[in-house]
């Protein structure tokens, strides 16, 4: 599965990544580096809600699959656009996962603070995001065909 052969998708990663970008040039450029320790004490918190919205993202995807068989459902699974909903379902789902273990990884190494690993985690995290609002987007759609 090539996610980035996805144009969408290529470019959720894009604006995460230029967001992410433009997040650090502030927090460097206006000496704004508390935001650095407050994420390191807010690890445990973004670990609950990346584990949270990682299961609401499953059960969306395993209704989505076993959704009854009807003239409007059978629409949109002959349309050529099906396969990237699960695409960025599926995208979602790891990206949070992810998210959950880095915030792990680094709540287990408090001694071993590095920002490198702190961007990381800002850039996944802020992909998961712009990527959950396409998975709202994509059922929203959905729900205007039905």
């Amino acid at each position: 599965m090539n996610i980035f052969k996805v144009k969408e998708l290529k470019n959720d990663f894009i604006i995460s990544t230029i967001v992410s970008i433009i997040f650090f040039i502030i927090i460097y450029y206006f000496n704004l580096h508390f935001i650095f320790h407050n994420i390191y004490d807010s690890l445990e918190v973004i670990i609950t809600i990346s584990i949270t919205i990682t299961g609401f993202l499953i059960t969306s995807l395993t209704i989505l699959l076993v959704f009854p068989e009807n003239s409007r459902i059978k629409f949109i699974k002959n349309h050529k656009g099906y396969k990237y909903i699960f695409y960025a379902f599926i995208l979602s789902i790891m990206l949070y996962i992810v998210v959950s273990i880095i915030s792990f990884i680094l709540k287990i190494l408090i001694f071993f603070r590095s920002y490198y690993f702190l961007f990381l985690l800002i850039v996944i995290f802020i992909w998961a995001i712009v990527s959950l609002f396409r998975c709202i987007w994509l059922l929203k759609k959905m729900i205007d065909i039905l």
